[in-house]
């Protein structure tokens, strides 16, 4: 891993079309999230309902919960980037310090590693029996049911 940092290999016009989008996610997110949240029920709208509806409630909340938990995280990942992208490390890969292609980051503007090293990334982390880890959210991996 190479822990010097160039200047970003990418044109202005390039950076610019990413920074972009990256904005226009975080954005989206964001409304996404004011939205949602002052929109929460109170528990005590289950009162009256039966049995079923107010499983089906549950499982909603729960779905909105998750989902809400996921846009976070992808949120972090959005911040994390614009950083990298106003301090000039943007587009390297974290793993092997190569840069990564713009074709790549137009596909995932949040990429930390280059195709090659996430690619074993992966690899490695399906060929592990013990102590699986995720690199993208840092935490064990289960595979059984």
């Amino acid at each position: 891993m190479s822990n010097s940092r160039t200047k970003c290999h990418l044109s202005k016009k390039q950076l610019k079309e990413l920074k972009d989008k990256v904005i226009a996610e975080r954005e989206r997110i964001v409304n996404k999230l004011n939205i949602e949240n002052p929109s929460k029920k109170s528990l005590d709208f289950n009162s009256g309902k039966d049995e079923v509806d107010s499983a089906n409630d549950d499982i909603l909340r729960r779905n909105e919960l998750r989902f809400a938990t996921r846009e976070s995280l992808y949120l972090k990942k959005l911040l994390k980037t614009l950083t990298l992208m106003d301090a000039e490390e943007y587009g390297t890969c974290e793993d092997c310090g190569q840069e990564i292609s713009f074709t790549r980051l137009k596909a995932r503007p949040t990429s930390t590693m280059c195709i090659g090293c996430k690619e074993e990334s992966e690899r490695d982390e399906l060929q592990s029996y013990h102590g699986r880890m995720s690199k993208s959210l840092g935490k064990s991996v289960s595979f059984r049911a």
